[in-house]
């Protein structure tokens, strides 16, 4: 990894940490707080995710496209506090938090990496 793309990843990842924990404050003190903030930043991160990558990684530079996928979206989104979600949680719970989490964050990936394309396709041909 060159230097430009290293610092652009420690930036995107600075951000994308900022937004996380903004999003775990302001959720404490409601019940599953912790549940919804990390749902939501999971399925936010894999809309905007995918839209970026359809979107706007041919078109970004190494750097920018690294900071933005690998930077933001790796910091803001979270696989371990799922984990940690699901085993501190009973079993029914658990089960519908894993098909919540899974199911509207491949949906929505589907959504962004769609409507990435679609905007893609129409600046290519406005050009």
């Amino acid at each position: 990894m060159k230097l430009r793309e290293g610092l652009a990843v420690a930036l995107g990842g600075a951000l994308g940490t900022l937004a996380r924990v903004g999003a775990d404050e302001a959720l404490v003190g409601i019940t599953y707080g912790a549940h919804l903030a990390t749902l939501t930043v999971n399925v936010l991160g894999a809309f905007g995710l995918a839209f970026v990558v359809a979107h706007g990684a041919p078109r970004l530079s190494p750097a920018l496209r690294a900071g933005i996928s690998v930077g933001f979206f790796g910091s803001y989104t979270t696989f371990s506090a799922i984990s940690l979600l699901v085993i501190t949680s009973n079993t029914v719970e658990a089960i519908g938090y894993l098909a919540l989490t899974f199911g509207l964050g491949i949906a929505v990936a589907v959504l962004g990496w769609k409507w990435g394309t679609s905007v893609r396709t129409q600046t290519v041909a406005d050009a």
